[in-house]
């Protein structure tokens, strides 16, 4: 019996490992469309935003790191009520990007300097 549960429990573990990183890829690729098609932005500028938020939630949903959330790290207000929703995050942090640096690339560099963005 304890074998069975073991072996129950390492499944479930995978599974659930498997799916968060489908989950992610599902995050980033939705984030790749929008930074290639709609806002025009670089390869360059992709792989940076990916480097930004691994370090900022590692693209978790639901992050939290003091009052700041999700996946672009801000306070939870500024996405609305749909605040657990991976697209209203993605856009709202890449909204902020372009008004406050202009592209994921300048923003990259200001948080490697300061450590925030």
């Amino acid at each position: 019996m304890k074998k069975i549960l073991l072996g129950v429990l390492v499944m479930l573990m995978f599974t659930i490992n498997v799916s968060a990183k489908e989950n992610k890829q599902k995050y980033k690729d939705y984030a790749y469309d929008l930074v290639i098609n709609t806002y025009h932005w670089t390869e360059e500028d992709y792989n940076n935003l990916v480097k930004l938020w691994n370090k900022e939630s590692n693209w978790r949903v639901k992050a939290k790191n003091g009052r700041f959330y999700g996946i672009c790290q801000t306070k939870k207000s500024n996405y609305g009520k749909k605040y657990n929703d991976y697209k209203v995050q993605i856009k709202w942090g890449l909204k902020y990007i372009k008004k406050r640096y202009k592209t994921p690339t300048k923003a990259w560099k200001h948080f490697k300097k300061k450590r925030w963005y």
